[in-house]
């Protein structure tokens, strides 16, 4: 994992949601299985606290991903 840093930038689920063209419920079980970024907490993350992504994991989670498409 990437330490953060003071530059680093803080993305909503809304605009994650649109970059990417999926719901947020999507990106929320994709946080629950493991296989999407969490987010950073401000606040108790019990409770509704305030949540963000940290772009530059994001960036490295694209990254990662898969370019060609797959025939089903």
């Amino acid at each position: 994992m990437k330490t953060m840093s003071l530059s680093d930038k803080y993305i909503k689920v809304g605009e994650i949601s649109k970059i990417l063209g999926v719901s947020r419920s999507t990106i929320y079980k994709w946080v629950e299985e493991g296989s999407f970024p969490k987010p950073v907490h401000f606040g108790d993350a019990t409770k509704n606290s305030t949540m963000r992504w940290v772009q530059s994991e994001l960036e490295d989670w694209l990254a990662k991903r898969p370019r060609e498409k797959m025939d089903v």
